[in-house]
């Protein structure tokens, strides 16, 4: 069975509300992204980035990962929980939703 776990990109979280953020958004934020994706493909994940994006980062990330077995049921909050301690040492845990 694969589940897969959506992350909608959470805009509030890059407060560019002066000049003074752009560079951080535009520069150090599509890097750390890219950790997150290459950390949970490491992982064993599937990774999938919308293909529409917002100053470098994707709107969305969809991570995907087969299970089998009877206990795939317990499996489901996994993916969400990978992904929320991968971002979590990226400093970008709230970056996505």
């Amino acid at each position: 069975m694969k589940l897969h776990q959506q992350f909608d990109l959470n805009l509030k979280v890059l407060k560019i509300d002066n000049f003074n953020d752009i560079p951080r958004a535009v520069n150090e934020v599509p890097f750390l992204v890219e950790k997150l994706t290459k950390n949970l493909i490491g992982k064993g994940y599937t990774v999938v980035k919308s293909s529409a994006y917002f100053m470098g980062v994707p709107q969305s990330i969809t991570v995907v990962k087969d299970f089998t077995g009877p206990f795939v049921s317990k499996f489901s909050s996994k993916a969400k929980e990978d992904f929320k301690t991968v971002s979590k040492k990226l400093g970008i845990d709230k970056l996505f939703e």
